[in-house]
């Protein structure tokens, strides 16, 4: 059985700066009645703030619909789902956000975005070149070549999409039989060892139970 289909797939983040509400502690601080702070005019405080964007888009249409959202907003918290009565919302904020935030974590830590999938780096059958003009179409594994659906292909400005489609998938096709053959090489090893193992066992208790000889007899 194949493994499930992400429900989204992570484009990409950027971090813009806006003046906002900044929260203040109401015990020792003049704040209104969300706990933000207030000015000797009963305003709130405004400061320069970093705020996060994520772009995704749906898995099976990553060309098509693109969303781009603050990443506060997507945060599934049970305490702001109101009338969420039967969970269905929270659910399908969960699902989301399981998604996107090992992408989030990467992008905070200045690494790469994890992937879905095998790299374009890792496929000979497209020149750097061609990965970029993927990867600025969303495309950022072979895996999402190979699924691309009849109408997005004139969408990825590229000759030939419609081979390179069907490259795709031959190649992900044959590296899945090498990695078949290497687990079989693999367990075949493993499993000489063990009867190695147990041959060279059996030999040392054969040597220690063997009957002792008879020493000289005194002259």
């Amino acid at each position: 059985m194949s493994e499930a289909q992400p429900l989204i797939r992570v484009i990409g983040f950027k971090t813009s700066y806006e003046k906002l509400p900044v929260k203040g502690d109401p015990v020792t601080e003049k704040c209104d009645t969300k706990g933000y702070k207030l000015d000797a005019s009963n305003r709130r405080i405004l400061e320069l703030q970093p705020e996060d964007w994520v772009t995704y888009s749906p898995s099976h249409s990553p060309l098509n619909t693109r969303t781009t959202e603050r990443v506060r907003h997507l945060l599934p918290d049970p305490s702001l789902m109101g009338e969420d009565q039967d969970g269905e919302k929270l659910r399908f904020m969960t699902a989301r956000w399981n998604q996107i935030e090992p992408a989030y974590e990467a992008f905070k830590a200045g690494r790469e975005i994890p992937l879905n999938g095998t790299a374009l780096a890792a496929w000979s059958g497209v020149t750097p070149e061609q990965a970029e003009v993927l990867r600025t179409a969303g495309i950022r594994t072979v895996e999402e070549v190979r699924d691309l659906p009849d109408g997005q292909l004139d969408r990825v400005r590229l000759p030939n999409v419609r081979d390179l489609r069907k490259q795709a998938g031959l190649f992900l096709a044959n590296s899945d039989a090498a990695k078949a053959a290497e687990r079989e090489a693999a367990k075949d090893a493993q499993i000489a060892e063990l009867v190695e193992r147990q041959a060279a066992m059996e030999a040392m208790i054969e040597e220690l139970t063997k009957p002792k000889g008879k020493g000289k007899e005194a002259a």
